[in-house]
Parts: structure tokens; sequence; C-alpha cells
């Protein structure tokens, strides 16, 4: 029986202009009426929450959000915080100065805001990025955040090839210590040691007495893979990726934009044909 659905965020709850498609909140709406808690596990920020846990009906009593892909895990109503694992600063400098010397665009996850540096033209001029908390940093020292609470590291490219062709240089200059994950075939994700989905969903299902086998998790993109193996039902929508379609029990006939997690938790929750 399920107990609890965790749902990731882009290109799976919401639709391409990041808004909550109204089947998914009547979803969960039937979901929570039921007595079945539902939360959210992002790779997001805080910051960049904005208006989505709201329109999907997930700012309740005693529910949580998960995000930077578990480093930090907040209360959904009071945005308190319950658990976080941070970097190791020195593995963000590392990162940082590799970025740095590659003219690589990149961003530091604090708990308030991100710093950038080689930030895009484009998205530098762009209202979207004095949205959420992005701060440009103009010089080469990032001492200045030696005793912040820092969540991940981000570099973003539009060839996720080559993302993933800077994995053995990132995964060396951090001795191999760091978890590195990809989203929305822009990001390389890196977080500390053992942080994931996965791990923070197990912490949550602790703290409500839920075993992972009643958990219903929906997901696309390879930062969701850990949390879909783990949970009893793993669902990929259908604009996942082939590795996240691979490990999951099912796949959805429909994408984010047509109500792929309305259609999960009818189908588990709810035992609907």
């Amino acid at each position: 029986m399920i107990e609890l659905i965790t749902s990731d965020i882009d290109e799976t709850l919401v639709d391409d202009y990041k808004n909550v498609p109204v089947v998914n909140r009547k979803a969960i709406d039937k979901a929570e009426e039921n007595g079945i808690k539902v939360i959210l596990a992002t790779g997001r920020g805080p910051y960049e929450l904005r208006q989505i846990p709201d329109q999907a009906g997930v700012i309740r009593d005693n529910r949580y959000i998960i995000c930077c892909n578990g480093a930090i895990t907040l209360k959904a109503k009071e945005k308190e915080i319950v658990d976080s694992l941070p970097l190791d600063f020195e593995y963000v400098k590392n990162v940082f100065e590799y970025a740095y010397e590659n003219k690589l665009e990149f961003f530091i996850y604090t708990i308030d805001c991100k710093y950038a540096i080689n930030i895009d033209p484009i998205e530098k001029a762009n209202e979207y990025t004095s949205q959420t908390n992005v701060k440009e940093i103009t010089d080469h020292n990032i001492d200045f955040l030696k005793d912040e609470l820092i969540l991940k590291v981000l570099i973003k490219n539009k060839d996720i090839d080559f993302l993933h062709s800077l994995e053995v240089d990132v995964a060396e200059i951090t001795n191999y210590d760091c978890e590195i994950a990809y989203s929305s075939d822009l990001y390389m994700e890196i977080n500390a040691k053992n942080v994931n989905k996965a791990t923070a969903l197990r912490k949550v299902c602790n703290s409500y007495g839920i075993n992972m086998e009643n958990t219903l998790v929906i997901g696309d993109n390879y930062n969701d893979v850990a949390m879909i193996e783990a949970a009893g039902i793993g669902v990929a929508v259908a604009n996942a990726h082939l590795q996240v379609k691979e490990v999951a029990n099912f796949v959805t006939e429909a994408n984010n934009n047509q109500g792929a997690v309305a259609e999960a938790i009818e189908k588990y929750a709810f035992n609907s044909k």
C-alpha cells in the first residue's frame, strides 16, 4: 500500500513553462485526502522553488521538501531546515578553480542564494537570473564563502556529452569523495559523498515511520535514479531519459506537460486501470 508519494519537479511535476498542470494538483489533493503524504524532491535550491510547492498543494503540516538533490531537507510550511549535508569547502574551491581556468559556467549553491562565474550573456540579461538569487563572482577568489553552508556546486553546459567528459577530472580533483549527477541535459551537479535523493527520502520515511516499500517515486533524470531504485514503486515519466526508464517499474504514457504525475498516482495509489 502506498503511504508516501515523492515527485521530482523539473520535467516531471511541472510543464515546460514551469507550472503544475491542474490534473497533477487534483491527483495530489486526492492522495492527501486519502491519507497519503506527498512531498517533493528536487535539485533546485530552496530559493528556486518559487510558487511550485503551493501550486502543487504540498504546503501542508508535517510535510517536507528535499532540495539540492538531498543536501538539504526543509519543512514545507515553515521552511525550517531539518537536515543538511554540505560540501567540503576545499572541494568547492577545487571545482571553482577548475571551472575558472576552463571558462565553464559554474554555480555555488548556499542556503540563501547561488554564486556564479562565466554566466551566459543571454541568461545574465534575463530576468530569470535575478529571480533565482544569482550573485556573480567578479574575481578569482571564493574565500568569503569558507564559513558558508554550501549545498552543491554545478557546471552548466548545453552539451550533455561535454559535461559527461568532465566527470573524470571533477572526480579526481574532489578525491573521488563527492556525488556527481546530471539533470535537465544542462547540469553536472556535485554534492557531498552519499548525498542523493534516495538517502534524503529514507530519512523522511524514518521520520514518518514509513517503510520504503510503501513509497511511490516519480522522476525523469539521472539525479532521480537512486530514489527510483530505492522506492517500492519507481515511475519514470514518458519524457524521462532511457537510463531512468530502464530502472523504473513503470513508464507513464503522459509526459510532464500532460500530467504524468497524476497518471502515476492514479495507477498506483488508487489502482486505476
